[in-house]
């Protein structure tokens, strides 16, 4: 007996899989170049930026400790008390 039910489009199914993998690494493209990609996981985009600072070496030094103090990465270090100065005087 021949089965006369219609078989999947293969190259239907392999189109939207390639679009799907483009997509992927257009938004792996974009984090490593630095974009926020967030909204893509969880729908919720917050505006950032990246930025670069010149700070002296004695600066540096003082921040690393408090880093492995707190067994946090430098720019995880920097965010946290940038955040905890801003809520902290955030005017009500």
């Amino acid at each position: 007996m021949t089965d006369m039910r219609p078989k999947p489009d293969v190259t239907e199914a392999m189109g939207s899989k390639s679009t799907e993998i483009k997509d992927i690494e257009e938004i792996a493209q974009q984090a490593h170049l630095g974009a926020d990609v967030f909204e893509h996981f969880t729908g919720n985009f917050q505006a950032k930026q990246q930025i670069n600072i010149a700070l002296l070496l004695e600066l540096l030094q003082s921040i690393d400790t408090e880093c492995q103090r707190e067994n946090l990465d430098r720019q995880d270090w920097i965010k946290l008390v940038s955040l905890r100065k801003f809520v902290r005087f955030k005017p009500v």
